[in-house]
């Protein structure tokens, strides 16, 4: 494992950013500021000296929402693909829906894919358990077992939440102490078709309110996944002032995109919940900062080259975000003065490892799992930029601004900027004639 002495960069921690060093012994963190420098000049083993001159140093990002596709879907992300784009987009923790073939809806089930996560992932992998059998909404899964095997939340993302089994679900998730995750979708509500006009909020909001009402009955912990609309909000705002466990994510592609940004190829803009309005924009970003929204999430949804090919009847939804979203919000809202750096950074770390029940802070003790980000690169996104598979990003054409230069996992080097072993996994690295490796 790699010693690294972190220098002459801004870091980011006790939700301050402030100059100083980072030392990191062994896969954790030792020291800070003069005490870093000074262990440095003493230390005598193998250790990388980077230099973080001009850049900021932070703990690594969370995603409580992404798509890693596999098992069953493998032509459109991979565990290896998906957390490849992860840790280069400086996460260093992904939480993968269960939306796949099958459903991780069994314990069996969770043996694979834990044993693929082990074999195959760049960065720490905490799955998200379907609440039903197969998604399907009828019987409700193992929320002991799961719970047994470390697993913190449960969803059957694209399918809300039967009515039938809801309050058995809450009931059951509550038990355990998990958090439950609604796709907030009343399909009686939806057209046909694939944008706002069709996918209207009534359809996210109404069922919100259905399930406040059961948070109320169960006191089960409730995360609002991929807000939308300005009635949500309001919906979480009463419910948060209320004292209900109710937690709320956002996406970067909401943050920072209206109905009215949509141009050709249109399903690159195909999502769910759909680009809204500009009012429900500017209201998803003053309850992130204000705390009413407590992450950004980034729903991070694969696909090939189809959704290029014009939209058709079962044109997939989801756009590829792991990378792009710190480089989307730092550039659109933080150096628009929108949101302040410190509130995009605890949206990314600490709040999110809060809701899984992890550490997501740089302190003395900690797993140095850490992103150190040059504020002032800009890159302009283009389909071979992406690590994931996937192509179908509504920022492609864009140029954006701050991007990770490197990703450590425990220490580990998963990813450095211009490195050309990174696409081997953990590299090895030279210095003063040593060569070592994780």
């Amino acid at each position: 494992m790699v010693n690294w002495y972190l220098h002459n960069g801004s870091v980011y921690r006790n939700q301050r950013i402030k100059q100083e060093s980072v030392l990191i012994l062994g896969g954790l963190i030792v020291a800070f500021g003069e005490a870093a420098d000074e262990a440095r000049q003493l230390f005598r083993g193998p250790i990388r000296d980077f230099d973080a001159g001009g850049q900021l140093i932070s703990a690594g990002f969370i995603d409580l929402h992404t798509h890693l596709r596999e098992p069953g879907f493998e032509n459109k992300e991979t565990i290896v693909s998906g957390t490849m784009a992860a840790v280069a987009g400086g996460f260093t923790t992904v939480c993968p829906m269960p939306n796949t073939n099958p459903t991780l809806d069994s314990l069996e089930v969770f043996d694979d894919l834990a044993k693929r996560i082990r074999n195959n992932a760049h960065c720490k992998v905490q799955p998200i358990a379907a609440l039903t059998q197969g998604r399907q909404g009828t019987k409700t899964v193992d929320y002991k077992g799961f719970k047994a095997r470390g697993v913190v939340l449960f969803s059957d993302d694209g399918d809300p939440l039967d009515e039938n089994v809801a309050e058995e679900a809450f009931v059951g998730v509550g038990e355990v102490g998990g958090v439950l995750i609604n796709h907030l979708e009343d399909k009686a509500l939806i057209g046909k078709g694939f944008f706002y006009e069709q996918i209207p909020p009534e359809s996210e909001y109404l069922m919100l309110k259905r399930d406040l009402e059961l948070v109320r009955k169960t006191r089960c912990r409730y995360h609002v996944a991929h807000v939308s609309a300005w009635q949500t909000v309001e919906l979480i705002t009463k419910a948060r002032a209320e004292g209900l466990p109710v937690t709320a994510e956002v996406t970067p592609h909401h943050l920072t995109l209206t109905y009215e940004d949509i141009k050709e190829p249109r399903g690159h803009f195909q999502m769910k919940p759909p680009l809204r309005t500009e009012k429900d924009r500017r209201a998803l970003v003053e309850a992130l900062n204000s705390g009413v929204i407590d992450i950004v999430a980034t729903d991070h949804a694969p696909h090939g080259t189809e959704k290029e090919q014009g939209l058709f009847d079962g044109s997939p939804f989801g756009v590829t975000a792991l990378e792009t979203t710190f480089p989307a919000l730092y550039t659109e809202l933080v150096l628009k003065g929108t949101l302040s750096l410190e509130r995009l950074l605890y949206s990314l770390t600490i709040a999110p490892g809060a809701i899984l029940g992890v550490e997501a802070e740089l302190k003395v003790g900690a797993r140095a799992d850490v992103a150190v980000l040059d504020l002032i690169q800009e890159k302009v996104i283009t389909k071979e930029l992406f690590q994931s598979k996937g192509t179908n990003s509504p920022f492609i054409g864009r140029t954006l601004q701050g991007w990770p230069s490197l990703t450590l996992v425990d220490g580990c080097p998963a990813y450095e900027y211009g490195c050309p072993a990174y696409e081997y996994g953990c590299p090895a690295y030279e210095n003063a004639g040593e060569v070592y490796t994780c």
